[in-house]
């Protein structure tokens, strides 16, 4: 069996009562969710689709039509297929303490190519940024010589998740006269070429459960709505299954995802919250009605 916080816990008289957050309507809360929260549902469920440092840009829709119904949800992300050595704490730059080392690692290289062409300088500046530079960089690639490159260490991620082998790329740029840049780029790479230059989009679908309706009819619909996005993987907003449940439906390749997390992102009741760090943590007279960080507290007896 597959042990999961999903499965249902002891039951509710013999736990004290505590003041709930009134329920919400889940795909309301989906339509209304911040951007931590879409992430959640992407970092946060069992199993995980992706890591955060895989996770760039997310958005949603709701209320999709499919040819027979409807998905109450599709997610957006950018999946992030190469990440910029030293933009996260779990990316260090390589340690190449020689120049042997170095060329055992870049020995192929990519033909040129065009990152942006002919896009405004904001523009230029927000997806440089966006790719995980620090500010002075992302002046310096966009104020290079003619003939000048920037040079960083990048990782290419596996599907899994993992690092792969760094590979080093090269990027210069073009400014123009009517403010516009082209940027450009080729890799330095061991063997395998990396994809792409950072992410492609993924669309998944978003269900959410309807306890009234049998197990098979459920996966049923979900794997229509996979079939509609062509993804092989689907997000399901549950909560109190069984275990034989939990089981089933990450045996067919979908992510449980706790429906309480919406009733807590849209409800705050800062006494009966156990965030002892925060301020208002008890106060009956608190004016919060929402927060990310609201944690309901249980007190068995």
């Amino acid at each position: 069996m597959v042990s999961s916080p999903l499965a249902p816990s002891a039951p509710f008289s013999q736990r004290q009562q505590v003041n709930r957050p009134v329920a919400v309507d889940p795909q309301l809360a989906l339509a209304v969710a911040d951007d931590s929260f879409l992430r959640s549902l992407l970092t946060d469920g069992l199993p995980a689709i992706a890591r955060p440092h895989e996770i760039g840009s997310v958005t949603v829709a709701v209320g999709v039509p499919l040819p027979q119904g409807r998905m109450d949800a599709v997610l957006t992300f950018e999946h992030i297929n190469c990440v910029l050595a030293g933009s996260y704490p779990e990316v260090p730059p390589p340690d190449l303490t020689s120049h042997r080392q170095y060329e055992a690692i870049t020995p192929c290289h990519s033909d040129l190519s065009t990152l942006a062409h002919n896009v405004p300088l904001p523009e230029a500046e927000a997806l440089l940024a966006r790719s995980g530079f620090e500010p002075d960089d992302v002046q310096h690639i966009l104020n290079l010589p003619s003939q000048g490159w920037h040079k960083s260490w990048w990782y290419s991620l596996t599907p899994d998740g993992f690092l792969t082998v760094p590979f080093q790329r090269h990027i210069r740029s073009r400014c123009y006269a009517d403010g516009t840049v082209t940027l450009q780029f080729k890799d330095h790479y061991a063997q395998q070429r990396p994809e792409g230059f950072r992410s492609q989009p993924q669309k998944l679908p978003v269900v959410v459960h309807s306890p009234q309706v049998s197990f098979c009819d459920n996966l049923a619909h979900i794997n229509l709505s996979r079939q509609a996005l062509a993804t092989p993987q689907a997000i399901l907003i549950a909560d109190d299954l069984t275990e034989l449940e939990v089981e089933g439906y990450i045996r067919q390749n979908v992510s449980l995802y706790r429906q309480r997390s919406l009733e807590y992102l849209l409800n705050a009741n800062c006494r009966s919250c156990g965030q002892a760090k925060c301020p208002l943590q008890g106060v009956d007279s608190s004016p919060v009605l929402a927060c990310r960080s609201f944690k309901p507290v249980d007190v068995g007896i």
